[in-house]
């Protein structure tokens, strides 16, 4: 068929004109030039719908594309057709036998249609009962060897369709078809042009919020934070919903809108119409299963299939919600709360890809109020620690000065020697315990960044003296030698005295606390241009190489090591709130080095 209207498309048939009418060939010419500036698809049809009716002289005309593999085709335009004939055609079935328009699809030939009669024996099983007789004709659209669709023309009466006309319509068909096929690679180009400009939005729009979240640590701002950022970049109305338990103060719900005017109604309708906690859908279904809710249309009939009163039936249209999806707020396998994300723009519809957007909203959200809810925990703790540390270093101070004085004046009685080793341990433990609460004060103090350091220029070599002149007695004691080489640090270094003297007494009295009776242990101080180096080195046993790392942590303390642990973790907020550097060097059998600087500066 198809060969034959090829080898009969004779120039002098399309030329041939009919009184009072254009030629054919200008006919032709004329939608050819209209299809040419056709864009999309449906471009395409309305112009070759339109313009065939009026070459013609059809009273209705139709175009249907074909679905890919889903064995249909779908109406894309018709002119003249009755709006329940139109709803009764939007989608034909590729069958044979259903109609004169599937079967030219389906066999890609065209069917002409003279009578009603002829329609009725050919086609049993279509109907056409609007007109008392008619005619129809039926050509696909064919491209690259396959059928792209089918336009159909309807003639309020009986038609001779003569050859001139059906070569007429075939050669439309192929220009139409050409037509169609440009316009499918266009809106393609234009679909992933969109899509990859939706992508980089997208991603554009997770490193903004990656970037504010990170931003506090305040657990009621980063709730406001998730909202504000949603209804800047992809809803018009957003609520941040938390359960109760977990609000920890505060509010349970934080709504944001486009129009701030507007977010107070959305927050009155939600205070006022709360959803029920066992609803099968919305954010109480999501805080229970931790599975997402997309909803690309929200018609009326959906709100009224909730069976909500009157009321909040109007207030829910108040919202005009068009388009919504709910997604959990999760970290660390816990569905923390939800967000509710809604499109009151007709133009705006969510899919599946912005469902994955917001399910990713979702994680960064829940990792930062997560985070956020852990520092305010710790927060909590820190200050109920400091609270303990200020009322025991008020109420113990006093009882440790009248048992520390009060072994004093029994030593200097002269009592029995029993009596003196007695006195003697109460007040070397009333100085442990001095010591233990003003080392848990400077901890504190550290830690909350509230420690003060008043640098002076002071003589590096003249506060290392002191500081060993300090714990002789302790390494005649035991049997250490305790030595010195400060001959190059005698010039002034910025420091506060007493500070450092608390530094060198920690590392000095750790090293004297290690090293064997017969061993040494020396402190050494230089000065560079940029700053002071002081070591202190042992021969002690060392430090193993796992436990190197935890040297400065709070309460560390190797296997046969005495005392808080606290020492080297205080040395290392000192030097540090001086702005220097404290490390360690060790080696099992061979002894340990501490090093720190001070900044000349």
């Amino acid at each position: 068929m198809r060969a034959g209207l090829q080898g009969r498309a004779h120039a002098p048939l399309l030329n041939a004109a009919t009184p009072g009418h254009p030629s054919r060939t200008g006919q032709l010419q004329a939608i050819t030039a209209a299809l040419s500036r056709a864009v999309t698809r449906g471009d395409v049809a309305r112009a070759l719908v339109e313009r065939t009716l009026d070459a013609v002289a059809a009273q209705e005309g139709a175009l249907w594309l074909v679905e890919g593999a889903a064995g249909v085709a779908r109406l894309v335009h018709a002119a003249g057709l009755p709006e329940e004939e139109r709803a009764r055609l939007e989608v034909l079935p590729l069958e044979r036998g259903a109609g004169p328009v599937s079967g030219s699809m389906v066999a890609c030939e065209a069917q002409y249609l003279g009578s009603r009669r002829e329609l009725a024996e050919r086609f049993p099983r279509a109907r056409m009962d609007r007109v008392p007789e008619l005619a129809l004709a039926a050509v696909p659209l064919e491209a690259e060897g396959r059928c792209l669709g089918a336009l159909a023309l309807v003639f309020h009466a009986r038609r001779h369709f003569d050859e001139e006309e059906r070569i007429f319509l075939a050669v439309l068909a192929r220009v139409a078809a050409q037509a169609l096929a440009r316009a499918r690679l266009y809106e393609s180009e234009r679909a992933a042009r969109a899509e990859a400009e939706g992508a980089h939005r997208r991603a554009a729009f997770l490193g903004e919020a990656s970037a504010l979240l990170a931003s506090s640590l305040d657990w009621e701002e980063t709730l406001a934070s998730v909202a504000r950022l949603a209804v800047a970049g992809v809803a018009d109305w957003c609520w941040v919903e938390l359960p109760e338990g977990l609000a920890g103060g505060a509010p349970p719900v934080v709504v944001a809108h486009v129009d701030p005017a507007r977010a107070e109604l959305s927050a009155a309708w939600r205070r006022r119409f709360p959803p029920e906690p066992d609803a099968p859908s919305g954010a109480p279904a999501v805080m229970r299963t931790g599975r997402s809710e997309l909803y690309p249309e929200l018609p009326a009939s959906l709100l009224d299939a909730l069976g909500r009163d009157s009321e909040a039936l109007a207030a829910d249209r108040a919202l005009e919600t068009c388009s919504a999806m709910v997604v959990p707020l999760s970290a660390r396998g816990r569905t923390l709360g939800t967000i509710t994300l809604v499109a009151s723009r007709v133009d705006r519809r969510y899919g599946p890809e912005d469902l994955a957007m917001a399910e990713e909203l979702g994680r960064r959200a829940g990792v930062a109020m997560d985070n956020a809810r852990l520092y305010d925990e710790a927060q909590r703790a820190i200050r109920a620690r400091d609270d303990v540390l200020a009322i025991v270093s008020h109420d113990l101070k006093n009882p440790l000065e009248a048992i520390y004085l009060s072994s004093a004046l029994l030593l200097r009685s002269g009592a029995a020697p029993r009596l003196r080793r007695h006195a003697e341990t109460i007040q070397r433990s009333a100085a442990r315990m001095d010591r233990l609460i003003r080392e848990l004060l400077d901890l504190s103090s550290i830690e909350a960044g509230r420690l003060v350091v008043e640098p002076r220029p002071e003589p590096l070599d003249a506060v290392v003296e002191e500081a060993l002149a300090g714990l002789s007695p302790l390494a005649l004691e035991r049997g250490i030698a305790l030595g010195a080489d400060t001959g190059g640090a005698r010039e002034p270094v910025p420091c506060d005295r007493e500070r450092i003297l608390q530094v060198l007494s920690n590392l000095v009295g750790n090293a004297l606390q290690f090293t064997p009776r017969g061993g040494h242990v020396t402190v050494r101080a230089t000065l560079a241009p940029a700053e002071a180096r002081v070591e202190v080195r042992d021969d002690g046993p060392g430090i193993a190489p796992a436990q190197l790392r935890r040297v400065f942590d709070r309460y560390w303390k190797s296997g046969s090591r005495r005392g808080s642990g606290l020492g080297l973790s205080i040395a290392k907020g000192l030097v540090e709130a001086h702005g220097g550097r404290i490390e360690v060097e060790s080696r099992l059998g061979a002894g340990s080095t501490f090093r720190f600087t001070l900044p000349r500066r």
